[in-house]
């Protein structure tokens, strides 16, 4: 069966990635839809002319199906497969403008929407439709991450006991990513306390920023997040075992196990070592996940009840931050608290 696709939204990360030549392919929305066997990429949106004609060129899609309105792309079209690639406030009424047209499978950027509220709504009207959707966190696909987890579940080094989290960028448009991941490895969180660099608030309206965050997930594994603005890109996690440690991110993918000590007799230290690779492959990355669940009718991996209890985490840290560093339950989070991130 073929599936005709469409993109909301043709910037960087619905297709421009795909012209940088450091980055691996296929690394954008549209990458993927034309990788996939059974997606025919046939349409895009974008209200920014010079992107819209950049998709159009890498991908061969004629002026005809190039379209400055989403609403007008989905009447004319009426793709099967709908990615939403564009700024998280309009997440939620560009779902509601796909169901409409018909589409079956929605590939969804995160932050999943700006409130619990309105991404409860979301995955109402999903369900309500019989759609299936994916929200893009694609370390839960990763074969690397995916091992990391089953070195937790397994106790192969021991008890986890720490995880630090390194990043650039904001607590929410950055952070959906370490708080997914987070969530994936160590479970349902307890408790979460964060402190923001520039809380500015706008009624119930709250600017995406940088910051710190300590949250303490079942099994007592505190993870510590440093999520500032940098002169530098970087995403890392630092796993800290009963016996052993871990660090993997964008940049770094080490194992280490305790072994004699060089420096001091009868002490043990961490020395890396290559009997742990990190490799789990998973056979439905990226918008496979979306098709695999679709014709399978399973849960996909990156599911939007999984993106739904991330962005929840993140909102409980920017909850945190704006009551002078309160700590935050899931029982008090604010459903109504907004963040929006870009």
């Amino acid at each position: 069966m073929t599936y005709r696709s469409a993109i909301i939204g043709t910037g960087r990360v619905g297709s421009l990635l795909e012209r940088d030549p450091r980055r691996p392919k296929p690394h954008s929305h549209a990458g993927w839809h034309r990788r996939h066997p059974s997606i025919e990429l046939v349409a895009g949106a974008d209200i920014d002319p010079e992107r819209l004609s950049a998709f159009g060129e890498d991908w061969g899609i004629p002026a005809d199906r190039l379209f400055a309105d989403y609403r007008e792309m989905l009447a004319v079209v009426r793709p099967d497969i709908v990615s939403i690639a564009a700024w998280a406030p309009a997440r939620l009424e560009m779902v509601l403008a796909a169901l409409d047209a018909g589409a079956r499978g929605l590939w969804i950027e995160k932050a999943i929407a700006t409130s619990i509220d309105e991404a409860e709504r979301l995955r109402e009207v999903i369900a309500r439709t019989g759609a299936t959707a994916i929200v893009d966190h694609p370390r839960r696909a990763d074969g690397a991450y995916r091992a990391v987890k089953r070195v937790i579940d397994e106790g192969t080094l021991g008890e986890l006991q720490t995880v630090n989290c390194l990043m650039s960028g904001h607590l929410m448009h950055t952070g959906t990513h370490a708080w997914d991941v987070l969530l994936y490895w160590c479970g349902p969180w307890r408790s979460a306390t964060g402190w923001l660099d520039d809380p500015a608030v706008d009624g119930v309206q709250v600017k995406d920023t940088g910051g710190h965050a300590h949250v303490v997930f079942g099994g007592d594994v505190h993870a510590y997040v440093t999520g500032r603005d940098k002169r530098y890109y970087i995403f890392q996690f630092d796993l800290v075992f009963s016996e052993g440690r871990i660090q993997i991110g964008n940049d770094v993918r080490r194992v280490m196990r305790p072994a004699d000590s060089p420096r001091y007799t009868g002490f043990r230290e961490l020395v890396e070592v290559t009997d742990l690779p990190l490799d789990d492959p998973y056979p439905h990355p990226m918008v496979y996940d979306l098709v695999h669940a679709m014709e399978s009718r399973v849960e996909p991996v990156m599911s939007v009840r999984n993106a739904i209890d991330a962005f929840g985490l993140g909102l409980a840290l920017f909850q945190s931050g704006l009551d002078n560093h309160k700590v935050v339950t899931p029982d008090l989070l604010d459903r109504t608290l907004r963040v929006e991130s870009v």
